[in-house]
């Protein structure tokens, strides 16, 4: 399964990449959205995590303009952040799949992931 994460904190992508990859997956990670965006057509990514502040740029606006593209909108999107508190406007108000509190553990991460999955196979 692949995954692209998107954060601008290089060491939480590091630690990210190396539990996931060890899980099975295989990761892409990026620091810049446009260079993530460039990269989704051609990686294919079966769901995309997200951090919500990123350098310059919003990671809410990022969401809904994933949620709005042709090519992208069917990828689910996994929210993440340190600020908890935007989790229910971030489901609801930007179309994102689900949210995960930062720091996180990775086996709940995963079953996130696996979660979010489950719901897309139903729906396909």
């Amino acid at each position: 399964m692949k995954i692209l994460v998107i954060d601008d904190d290089t060491d939480l992508l590091e630690v990210t990449k190396s539990l996931l990859t060890k899980k099975g997956f295989e990761v892409a990670t990026h620091t810049n959205w446009e260079d993530a965006l460039k990269q989704i057509e051609t990686f294919e990514p079966q769901l995309i995590l997200l951090d919500v502040f990123l350098n310059g740029v919003d990671g809410l606006d990022i969401c809904r303009q994933l949620k709005s593209m042709p090519h992208t909108k069917h990828i689910p999107v996994l929210i993440f952040s340190a600020y908890p508190q935007v989790a229910e406007r971030v489901i609801y108000e930007y179309g994102a799949d689900d949210f995960i509190a930062k720091p996180f553990e990775i086996n709940d991460l995963i079953t996130k992931m696996h979660s979010i999955l489950s719901q897309t196979a139903e729906l396909a």
